[in-house]
């Protein structure tokens, strides 16, 4: 019985992950022709880039710097798209334009803190993909 118990769980798990999955590859495999070597190293080099876009869009709040803020929220929505992150590219959007035209400052902290959590969420997605095909 406590096998079953444990298996049900697990799969309800499982479906509850998949069902709430952040990210969707179907535009990076379009893009790379299904390539599996390259999704991995665009992965790779997504993974890498988040963490330091991490560090520099909390540094240009800090220092006020809107019109560069803006060019990175305008960076991260491309990057976003290509791995399929719709929510995070529409925020980004949103942010690009309103630090563009430096409205709604008191705003900026939560696209932040949203950003930085679906970047946790995705590098887990993102990590179990490398993982599971080899990375």
């Amino acid at each position: 019985m406590q096998k079953i118990v444990f298996l049900y769980k697990k799969i309800y798990f499982c479906a509850i992950y998949f069902a709430f999955m952040i990210t969707d590859l179907k535009y990076l495999q379009q893009m790379t022709g299904n390539d599996s070597t390259m999704m991995k190293e665009m992965i790779e080099l997504f993974l890498h880039q988040v963490a330091e876009m991490r560090a520099d869009i909390e540094l240009l709040v800090e220092n006020k710097n809107w019109m560069e803020l803006s060019r990175l929220a305008h960076k991260i929505k491309s990057s976003a798209l290509v791995m399929g992150i719709g929510q995070m590219a529409d925020d980004m959007k949103e942010l690009e334009l309103l630090a563009k035209a430096g409205k709604n400052i008191e705003q900026y902290p939560d696209y932040i803190a949203r950003f930085n959590t679906m970047t946790d969420l995705t590098a887990v997605e993102l990590s179990a993909y490398l993982d599971s095909s080899g990375r």
